[in-house]
């Protein structure tokens, strides 16, 4: 009769399973613990909401009026110049990853010499609201109410 030699060196299928579902667990927690990004839609809509804040807070520090003119999927920011509306530098904004903006208004008329949203020199903001969209989804940011973001 012959015997049978077992040889222990290597690992069995299923300590291999074993440790392949430990490291499947791990990584997955780790995968669950990483933020999300944020996606385009919420992006564009806080970067506005900043611009808008900026604007104001600056219309009352200088005591001058300025707006935001929202146009083609862009906006820009304007500086009311000895009665004129003036582009001020480096403050056009374009709109990425297909997201669009538009404002909810009732009038369709277009006045390109004067922005459509003003922030006075206390920091009161006139205009109308402002739809971000993406998509099928949309993003409203309302402008009623804000006088400085004092409430």
């Amino acid at each position: 009769m012959r015997s049978v030699q077992h040889r222990d060196d290597g690992f069995s299928l299923v300590e291999i399973l074993v440790a392949l579902f430990i490291m499947a667990l791990a990584s997955a927690m780790v995968v669950m613990a990483m933020p999300s990004r944020p996606d385009q839609l919420n992006a564009e809509a806080g970067q506005f909401e900043a611009v808008l804040a900026r604007t104001m807070e600056q219309a009352i520090s200088r005591g001058q009026a300025r707006g935001i003119r929202v146009q083609d999927n862009s906006y820009s920011v304007y500086t009311r110049v000895a009665g004129r509306w003036v582009p001020a530098r480096g403050e056009a904004e374009a709109l990425a990853g297909g997201v669009t903006i538009n404002l909810i208004t009732k009038d369709r008329e277009s006045d390109d010499s004067r922005p459509q949203i003003v922030a006075d020199a206390s920091g009161i903001v006139s205009g109308p609201d402002v739809r971000f969209s993406k998509g099928g989804r949309t993003l409203d940011v309302e402008l009623t109410g804000r006088a400085g973001d004092r409430d």
